[in-house]
């Protein structure tokens, strides 16, 4: 079932919906498919969980830095890439630069402590 996710928890600035189909939900892991178009920019956010992304149709998202940076972060297709939470007050956008959509796979650890 697709679900319009507004990433309130996500993004602080420049509201922006995006489009997920979630896989599966418990209180311990959400994952979530996603497609980023191309030249689509998802607004100042900062991650707040640990993520596994897993490329299906994989590509590189650039991280712009609040300070300015670009990061370029690569999620190849058919491999699981492990995305740590980002500090506290360090923001970044993302964007998908290229003239191809990416697909990805999502899985937020939510509770990471045993």
């Amino acid at each position: 079932m697709k679900k319009i996710l507004t990433l309130a928890y996500l993004v602080l600035s420049k509201a922006q919906a995006l489009e997920y189909n979630v896989q599966f939900e418990n209180d311990q892991v959400c994952v979530s498919r996603v497609v980023i178009e191309p030249k689509e920019e998802i607004g100042l956010h900062r991650d707040a969980t640990p993520q596994i992304v897993i490329g299906l149709r994989g590509g590189t998202i650039t991280r712009l830095e609040a300070d300015g940076r670009e990061v370029d972060v690569q999620f190849p297709t058919g491999k699981a890439v492990y995305r740590p939470v980002d500090p506290e007050n360090e923001l970044h956008k993302s964007m998908n630069k290229s003239n191809a959509p990416i697909e990805i796979i999502i899985v937020q650890i939510k509770n990471n402590s045993n």
